[in-house]
């Protein structure tokens, strides 16, 4: 359930993220601030719902003096058939399920990737290298494009008056690292493999970059010259993935944006918050938690009641003792107590605690009558998935205990015992 609850989380924070992208920001020209956060977006949505803090925890505390010397605490773990029948539950085979996805959607990525560097390598090998301008000519009629760290540019274009705007934009995608979000972005897509905004979010990426060096470029020419070069660079040969080309498909989208004013200050700073606000609450455990605590005080309650119980010879029969001075005892021992216990619970572990992955320590506080009787018994601490009723049937199915005793009478005692379940 663990696994399924978590894909489900980082999915719909994507979605979310993705929504307000698509919604508040994908026509404003804010594109540092784009790009940083359509790549922060993956990250934080396979991490957040990873984090689970917890925000509302009820503290309960517990005297030391109930424990007493209850130590030996084993293990009451599920039985063979429950483990067998965990083993075929879908949230035992989910995990396996997506990892295997995950893995596949990778070794695709890296295929493809694998087949564009050799396709580069090709035109490559037989490169000249400009150290002036950074830049590599081919002989073949293929358009200008960057990938990786190296740019390539056909020879026809070397006395082309607009060389020098085209290798401007170029010269963008490379120094920005553009080809660091592709693999991010293929990659961190590969854990949101379910996820239906993957498609889109990586266009924008595309777009962006697009953009970035569209505006890097109009520093050295005006904008209607660039526009102009811009559509004549549209007629263009096969193109290889994972890289950067100065004329891509989303051409209307560019020229839009060129023509664009749109620059909003406050939107960023909106979303940015907003980022924040949507991961911290997908990051946080808004149920309440209980954790059980030891009193540690020197002078505690029981230890000044205990005094008082000293002092007193006249015991009231219905007072409930947290310390007493011979304390209660299973018959026959602590040891034989956990035994029976045990043995008790033995191929009994819930089957909703199986399905859900449920496990850890339930803490029984109950009352030993004078007459060796248990009343009161409840989980002052339980764990859920049918564990906390359980361990309340074992016990009361042990039976009487023998009462504790102060002053050489038995008096009414209280007792907290924990009983561990694990898987």
């Amino acid at each position: 359930m663990e696994t399924l609850i978590y894909i489900l989380k980082a999915h719909l924070l994507f979605l979310i993220l993705g929504g307000i992208y698509h919604f508040i920001l994908r026509n404003e020209k804010s594109f540092s601030f784009n790009r940083f956060y359509l790549l922060t977006i993956y990250g934080v949505s396979i991490v957040a719902p990873l984090l689970d803090f917890k925000l509302f925890t009820k503290i309960r505390f517990i005297e030391p003096s109930l424990f007493n010397n209850t130590t030996f605490n084993p293990d009451i773990g599920s039985s063979t058939e429950a483990v067998t029948s965990n083993l075929l539950t879908l949230e035992a085979l989910l995990p396996w399920i997506y990892g295997a996805l995950v893995t596949l959607s990778i070794i695709v990525f890296l295929i493809k990737f694998a087949k564009s560097y050799i396709q580069f390598k090709l035109l490559y090998r037989f490169a000249r290298f400009d150290f002036k301008q950074k830049i590599y000519w081919v002989e073949d009629d293929i358009p200008p494009f960057t990938f990786l760290n190296k740019t390539l540019i056909p020879n026809r274009l070397k006395h082309d008056i607009n060389k020098n705007i085209i290798i401007k934009h170029e010269e963008a995608h490379r120094k920005t690292l553009h080809f660091f979000d592709i693999i991010w972005v293929e990659i961190l897509s590969s854990i949101l493999i379910f996820n239906p905004l993957n498609k889109k979010i990586k266009k924008y990426i595309i777009e962006n970059h697009e953009y970035l060096a569209d505006e890097y470029a109009c520093k050295v020419t005006q904008k209607s010259n660039y526009v102009q070069l811009l559509v004549k660079q549209t007629l263009n040969q096969k193109q290889l993935q994972f890289v950067s080309y100065f004329a891509k498909p989303t051409i209307l989208n560019r020229l839009d944006m060129l023509k664009s004013n749109k620059n909003s200050t406050s939107k960023p700073i909106l979303v940015g918050f907003s980022l924040l606000l949507i991961a911290t609450i997908f990051a946080c455990d808004l149920t309440q938690t209980e954790e059980v605590r030891l009193k540690q005080e020197s002078n505690s309650i029981a230890n000044i009641e205990e005094l008082d119980n000293n002092n007193n010879n006249n015991i009231d029969d219905e007072r409930i003792f947290t310390v007493v001075e011979e304390q209660a005892n299973p018959k026959g021992g602590i040891e034989a107590f956990y035994d029976a216990i045990k043995q008790d619970l033995n191929g009994k572990y819930p089957q909703e605690a199986i399905e859900k992955r449920i496990e850890g320590i339930v803490y029984i506080q109950f009352v030993i009558q004078k007459d060796g009787s248990l009343s009161n018994i409840q989980a002052v601490k339980g764990i859920g998935g049918g564990c906390d009723e359980l361990a309340i049937q074992a016990l009361k199915n042990y039976g009487d205990w023998i009462p504790g005793k102060q002053n050489g009478k038995k008096v009414n005692s209280r007792r907290v015992v924990p009983i561990r379940f694990v898987l």
